[in-house]
């Protein structure tokens, strides 16, 4: 198997030990010949300010100590979050939003983020 690896481009090699081989076979013959980048962010903006107009419509102005704890949360700076609040405010379109929370991505980044935290100290 190492040898297979071996003989793969770096980026399908990197692919694979962090996946797997059939991973990397998959990626492959989906993307082929695409140039792919990744954004930094993982939750979409989007998906954060219709979280945020969900919030604010419960009838209650978010605090700054809860702006941060989900900024924290979707990985995203307190600055940006006071722009999609304002976003939301300027933007009054549509009425009810209904999402589910990201149970399982968030918690993935806050696992992630303490992780380094633990790894810088």
């Amino acid at each position: 198997m190492m040898k297979e690896l071996s003989s793969l481009n770096e980026v399908y090699q990197t692919i694979a030990k962090v996946t797997s081989l059939d991973d990397a076979l998959r990626l492959y013959q989906e993307f082929k010949g695409l140039t792919i980048t990744f954004p930094t962010k993982l939750i979409s903006a989007d998906y954060v300010k219709q979280y945020l107009k969900k919030e604010t419509q419960k009838g209650q102005q978010l605090s700054s100590r809860e702006l941060q704890q989900l900024a924290r949360k979707f990985d995203y700076s307190e600055r940006q979050m006071r722009r999609f609040m304002r976003d939301i405010r300027q933007d009054n379109t549509s009425n009810r939003v209904e999402e589910e929370e990201l149970v399982y991505i968030t918690k993935w980044l806050e696992e992630r983020r303490l992780e380094e935290e633990e790894e810088n100290d």
